[in-house]
């Protein structure tokens, strides 16, 4: 498995499959790296751009150095924000198994059944696809419950540390 973000960020970029599974149905597109307005986390903590959304969002890498093994963070264009998963690796792991994640964070109440359901009307061949891109990337593919079991976790320790804030003062709302 790559351990470090740019080359697992270059390599994604360079599997056209890899690239267009994350950015539909996973809405994750490097090229967007940039976000509305500039964040800060109050434990301190830089962050480092790593992709974005159609809706405006930011991925982010926290802290420093060139490990992929650093959480990975997301900031709504809507104000909402908090860790999502504890490297870049669990990261492209969550975004291939539920591209969907958004609906599976705490308190949204989405069944998973559905939601899978939903995604095969529209990918027939979504496993396939999946297991394609998870090689390809060098990533695991854990089953759905164990990636919202992750996610899950991952939101948890985002209060109060890993709340996004703008330069401001205003918080982020907590995911979920």
């Amino acid at each position: 498995m790559t351990t470090d973000t740019e080359s697992l960020l270059r390599n994604l970029l360079r599997i056209p499959e890899a690239e267009q599974f994350l950015a539909w149905p996973g809405d994750f597109e490097p090229s967007r790296a940039g976000h509305g307005e500039p964040i800060r986390l109050p434990c301190g903590a830089p962050l480092q751009p790593i992709a974005g959304d159609g809706g405006g969002g930011t991925y982010y890498q926290v802290g420093t150095g060139d490990s992929a093994n650093r959480p990975v963070l997301y900031a709504s264009s809507e104000g909402e924000g908090g860790l999502i998963a504890e490297s870049l690796a669990e990261a492209l792991e969550l975004l291939i198994g539920l591209p969907y994640w958004q609906d599976c964070l705490p308190g949204r109440g989405f069944p998973l059944d559905g939601l899978e359901a939903e995604y095969r009307k529209t990918f027939p061949d979504l496993d396939e696809r999946r297991d394609r891109v998870a090689a390809l990337l060098g990533v695991e593919r854990p089953a759905a419950g164990a990636l919202v079991t992750r996610l899950h976790a991952s939101v948890a320790r985002s209060v109060p540390d890993y709340l996004p804030r703008t330069a401001d003062g205003f918080s982020y709302t907590p995911l979920g």
